[in-house]
């Protein structure tokens, strides 16, 4: 009896180009070749129904405002909501709209990434995992064949924010240009440099949250912007509602314009985007912030705490971090010069024996 004979015969590529083969049989070589074309024939045809069928798939942004409104409306805290719908409505529904889920390829994929290759690493993973969660949606229901997002061909942008923290002498320059500000003005910027906190959360904060006989700032809400319209709603995580401690400086700031209610900043209502930006504009004007965003002032309060010697996950929880791998990485460099001096007590220890 004859031996059975096997033959691989490349049928197509997965989604991250690795070869797909299948098995031609026979009994003699006429058999193989014949097992194969069928095998060819075959696959041909399901390739050609795919593309068919691709023009009856969904349009991209209209399966994308089906999955928004499903599964991630009602399950998203407001700010990941707002962050989200930004990112979708600024950038990525503008790139598919009008391509059927079908007619979307990993190398459309690529053109997308690359499109955006300036932007911070950060925000194009975010909108990687946008991508990816419509994506496997899409698979799930038949529309695409496998998840684009998961193919190794794929590389996006590797560009790092930038997060600079105000040298010393700048941050002297500020604090004695308080004086120069009036009302909320002094209030916002002594706020931003002496809590760290998030400008959403300053903006939130009331005077029911200042313990003045602890001194400490409770923070457990953060301001949004529908619009122009302010949002009022959860923090950035749930680690975001923390205590700060209220310094010094900032009591007696804060403390001719006390209240028993109400928002520090804005009164019965948080300020609206307008009100903030022009704010933050008269600041500009009476004081040389240099350059500083109000993101900034939080770097800066965060890193010369590390620098103080506040351990790690002290710091962790005043910074309001969900993972200490955040404090870790962005603010290790303030614990360098406790480290070199402890090493030097270290070896005077071994020095001594």
């Amino acid at each position: 009896m004859s031996k059975r004979i096997k033959e691989r015969v490349k049928v197509g590529e997965d989604a991250n180009g690795k070869p797909l083969y299948e098995w031609a049989t026979g009994y003699d070589r006429q058999e193989v070749l014949l097992s194969a074309a069928q095998i060819i024939l075959r696959y041909q045809k399901t390739e050609n129904t795919q593309t068919q069928a691709a023009p009856h798939t969904p349009y991209f942004e209209t399966y994308t405002e089906e999955w928004w409104r499903l599964y991630k409306m009602p399950k998203l805290r407001h700010t990941t909501l707002t962050t989200y719908r930004n990112l979708l409505d600024a950038h990525i529904l503008p790139y598919f709209k009008g391509k059927r889920l079908e007619e979307i390829t990993t190398n459309t994929l690529q053109q997308f990434y690359n499109e955006h290759a300036d932007m911070a690493r950060s925000t194009v993973r975010q909108m990687a995992v946008l991508l990816h969660q419509i994506f496997d949606l899409a698979v799930e229901d038949g529309h695409m064949r496998f998840n684009l997002t998961e193919s190794k061909r794929l590389s996006m942008s590797n560009k790092k924010t930038s997060r600079r923290a105000l040298e010393d002498g700048d941050v002297r320059e500020i604090i004695r240009g308080l004086s120069a500000l009036e009302g909320e003005e002094r209030s916002a910027l002594a706020l931003l440099l002496f809590t760290g906190m998030r400008r959403g959360e300053m903006l939130a904060l009331r005077w029911e949250s200042i313990d003045w006989k602890r001194r400490l700032l409770t923070v457990e809400r953060a301001v949004t912007f529908a619009g122009n319209r302010p949002v009022i709603g959860e923090t950035k995580s749930e680690a975001g509602r923390r205590l700060i401690p209220l310094d010094e400086r900032l009591a007696a700031l804060l403390a001719p314009y006390r209240q028993l209610s109400g928002f520090v900043i804005g009164g019965g209502a948080p300020l609206t985007e307008t009100a903030f930006k022009r704010l933050w504009e008269r600041i500009g004007k009476k004081i040389n912030l240099h350059g500083a965003t109000p993101h900034v002032f939080r770097h800066t309060y965060i890193t010369l705490a590390a620098s103080s010697g506040v351990d790690v996950k002290t710091l962790q929880a005043i910074a309001g971090h969900s993972d200490i791998k955040m404090t870790m990485n962005r603010y290790a460099h303030g614990r360098e010069e406790k480290i070199i001096k402890a090493g030097k007590r270290i070896s005077d220890v071994f020095a001594a024996l």
